[in-house]
């Protein structure tokens, strides 16, 4: 290997900042100390890894497979020596947890009071940053354990099975579709529909109920936040078809209304995933198996 550790946070630190002055503050040594270092790894690898464009550093197209790794290994090695350091003082185990597609953890409390009782060696650690991307999350190990809906096959990763659920469409109670008994996609022609994710998600409601009926809402906009998807339908602006669970606490106050997605309903099952290499009692796995026997 041709760079040192402090290459690599070097990297970070001055794709962070942008400047070499910012950069050595951060890293607590001088401007010059850092200029030299830079000039040390470029050097061993033998080509530019930025350009300089006044005070400015761009990163080169040589330098940006480098310094994106940069920024995936320093946490991963931080994370490591803050673990070690709870489990070698204090005898646990910390697994970062999150929750895929939905910012929702009105069950939580209850259910650390459960972790707590049944598993004190195990610690949580909430990773939010898992909503949004629960994969990589898991591939890269800057997340243990998710709670994710729908059914993900992804090789390396497993699988626990943890409660069914339904998706529903959730809309203002005063809504015109709110006295429906249940919605087809037609409904949905006049409507402006917010959804949190880009791209249609495999077994979701696009695949399984808007697009085989072959129309569409009037309008589609991206909010990326669930929570921000239901303060804007409690306000009138627009519906959208979600978790039933995840939503539960605003359904039970009667900021919103959740109305059956087709005659037959459209089910969706959550599942705890977790790296496959995983060994059989590791905490993580001790974690999905009780949330699964808790839900």
């Amino acid at each position: 290997m041709r760079l040192d550790i402090r290459h690599w946070e070097m990297l970070k630190a001055i794709n962070e900042t942008g400047t070499l002055r910012q950069a050595a503050y951060v890293l607590g040594i001088t401007q010059s100390a850092l200029s030299h270092r830079l000039a040390e790894a470029e050097r061993r690898l033998g080509g530019l890894l930025f350009e300089r464009e006044g005070r400015k550093l761009r990163q080169t197209s040589a330098g940006r497979a480098m310094i994106q790794t940069a920024n995936q290994i320093i946490p991963t090695l931080q994370r490591a020596e803050f673990d070690f350091q709870q489990m070698a003082d204090n005898d646990i185990t910390v697994v970062r947890f999150g929750v895929a597609a939905y910012s929702c953890y009105h069950w939580l409390p209850s259910f650390l009071k459960e972790m707590s009782a049944k598993e004190p060696g195990i610690q949580l650690e909430l990773v939010a940053s898992a909503t949004q991307n629960p994969l990589q999350n898991l591939q890269e190990g800057s997340v243990d354990a998710v709670l994710a809906p729908g059914h993900l096959a992804i090789p390396g990763i497993d699988s626990i099975p943890v409660f069914q659920d339904e998706l529903v469409l959730v809309t203002h109670p005063e809504h015109t579709l709110a006295t429906k008994p249940f919605i087809e996609a037609t409904d949905l022609e006049s409507e402006e529909y917010l959804t949190y994710s880009k791209s249609a998600q495999p077994g979701f409601e696009y695949e399984r109920f808007i697009r085989p009926s072959g129309t569409a809402p009037h309008l589609v906009t991206v909010v990326e936040v669930t929570d921000a998807i239901i303060e804007l339908i409690a306000a009138g602006f627009g519906v959208s078809i979600l978790s039933r669970w995840a939503v539960q606490s605003a359904i039970k106050n009667r900021r919103v209304s959740a109305i059956r997605v087709s005659k037959e309903s459209l089910d969706l099952g959550w599942s705890a995933l977790m790296r496959e290499s995983e060994p059989s009692q590791s905490a993580s796995r001790v974690l999905s198996r009780r949330l699964a026997e808790w839900f």
